[in-house]
C-alpha cells in the first residue's frame, strides 16, 4: 500500500526487489543521524527511569508485547530499527504524503456514513453501490454467512439474500469491515504474528463498543459506536504496514518487533487514526469521539468523559477489555490480574458487568 511512500522516505532505493543491503550501504551516510537517535532515545528512557509508568501505559505496552512479542531491554542498542523508527516519525509528523498514500473511501462507506442516524436510507441503492465494489461486497456476504448471523446455515450467494439475512444494522457492519479490512497488513510472513491480532482485536472493539451501548440503552448510537470501535485502531495497521514496507527495503531479514517501533505506535497511533479519518471526512460527530481517544490518557478522565460523552467513553473502554481479554486467553493475564487491571483502568457499569460476564462464560 505505502510502497511509493517508503521510496520516498528511502529516496536512494530505486529497483522494485528488496534490497538486503540498503542499511549497509547507506550506513556510512546515516550513522551521525542513527547515533544521534541512539542518544535521544536513551536520554528519553532516562528521563523515564525517573517516573512511575501509569497503569495505562503499562497495559497499552503489556498488550503491544501480546501482539508483536516480547523484546529485550533497549539498552541492547538496534540501529537498524532506530534508523527506521526515525525515518517513519520524521513521515508522521508531517503526514500529508501519508494521507495522500491511502485508499480512497469508497462511495458505498461514504453513503453509509452519511446514513449511520437516518433510519429511512434508500437500501435499493445501497446494495447497487456495495456491488460496485467487489472486495466490501464479498466481506458483506461473509459476514451474512457467518455463525452470528446466519442461524440456518443455508448459503448466502448474493447480496439481496445477504441484506435480508443482515438487515440494515448488519449490513453497515458488513460495508465497513470490507473496507477497513483491505487496510490490514496481509504480508505472508508477519500476517499470522500480527495483522491477524490486530483485525481480530479491531472487531473485537466495535462488537464490544455495540454491547455497551445496549447496555446503556444508546441503540440510536450502535451503528456509530461500532464504525468508531472497529477503526480506532487504524493507526497501528498504518504504522505497521509502513514498518513492514520500510524492511521490505533497509532489511527483510529483520522483524518491526523492536522497542523503538512500540513506542513510535504507542506515542502516534490514535493521532494517525484520527488524522486518516478527518482526511476521509467523516461525520463531525465520529471525529470528535476519534480526537477524545487521542487525548484520553488516564481513567481519571473516564468519569467526566461518561457524563458529557458516553460514546466516547465506551468505546475507549471497549478497547481496554478487548485488550485485557486477549492477554487472559493467552494466558497472560490470570484471573486475579485481570480484575485488578479492569477496576483500575473501566469506569462504567456497563464495561465492569462485560468483564464479569466474560470470566463466567
Amino acid at each position: 500500500m505505502f510502497k511509493a511512500l517508503v521510496r520516498l522516505i528511502f529516496p536512494s532505493k530505486s529497483n522494485k526487489s528488496a534490497n538486503y543491503t540498503y542499511f549497509e550501504e547507506t550506513r556510512n551516510n546515516t550513522e551521525e543521524q542513527a547515533e544521534q537517535a541512539v542518544a535521544e532515545l536513551q536520554n528519553a528512557l532516562s528521563a523515564k527511569t525517573l517516573e512511575v509508568a501509569s497503569i495505562e501505559e503499562k497495559q497499552q505496552k503489556a498488550f503491544y508485547d501480546y501482539l508483536f512479542g516480547q523484546t529485550p531491554p533497549i539498552h541492547c542498542q538496534d540501529e537498524l530499527s532506530l534508523f527506521v523508527s526515525d525515518k517513519i516519525d520524521s513521515l508522521l509528523k508531517s503526514p500529508k504524503h501519508l494521507l495522500a498514500a491511502l485508499p480512497i473511501l469508497p462511495t458505498s462507506l461514504t453513503q453509509v456514513i452519511a446514513q449511520l442516524n437516518n433510519a429511512e436510507f434508500d437500501t435499493e441503492e445501497l446494495i447497487r453501490l456495495i456491488q460496485q465494489e467487489p472486495v466490501i461486497a464479498a466481506k458483506v456476504i461473509e459476514l451474512a454467512n457467518s455463525t452470528f448471523y446466519n442461524r440456518s446455515q443455508k448459503d448466502i450467494t448474493d447480496m439481496k439474500s445477504a441484506f435480508m439475512q443482515l438487515g440494515s444494522k448488519g449490513l453497515i457492519e458488513g460495508v465497513i469491515n470490507g473496507f477497513i479490512s483491505k487496510m490490514v497488513p496481509k504480508s505472508k510472513v508477519y500476517f499470522q504474528q500480527y495483522g491477524n491480532k490486530i483485525w481480530q482485536h479491531s472487531l473485537s472493539t466495535g462488537v464490544i463498543t455495540k454491547s455497551l451501548l445496549q447496555q446503556g440503552k444508546l441503540n440510536n448510537e450502535i451503528a456509530q459506536g461500532y464504525l468508531v470501535g472497529l477503526i480506532c485502531n487504524l493507526g497501528d495497521m498504518i504504522i505497521y504496514q509502513l514498518m513492514m514496507e520500510a524492511f521490505a527495503v533497509v532489511h527483510p531479514d529483520n522483524q518491526p518487533n523492536s522497542f523503538a517501533f512500540k513506542e513510535l505506535m504507542f506515542k502516534n497511533s490514535k493521532v494517525i487514526t484520527y488524522k486518516v479519518a478527518k482526511y476521509w471526512q467523516f461525520p463531525q460527530a465520529i471525529l470528535d469521539v476519534l480526537s477524545i481517544q487521542a487525548r484520553l490518557k488516564t481513567s481519571a478522565q473516564l468519569k467526566p468523559l461518561y457524563q458529557q460523552n458516553p460514546l466516547a467513553c465506551y468505546v475507549h473502554e471497549a478497547n481496554i477489555i478487548s485488550e485485557l481479554l486477549a492477554q487472559y486467553q493467552d494466558e497472560r493475564l490470570d484471573e486475579d490480574s485481570l480484575v485488578t487491571m479492569s477496576s483500575q483502568l473501566l469506569y462504567s457499569e456497563q464495561a465492569h458487568q462485560y468483564i464479569e460476564q466474560a470470566l463466567i462464560s
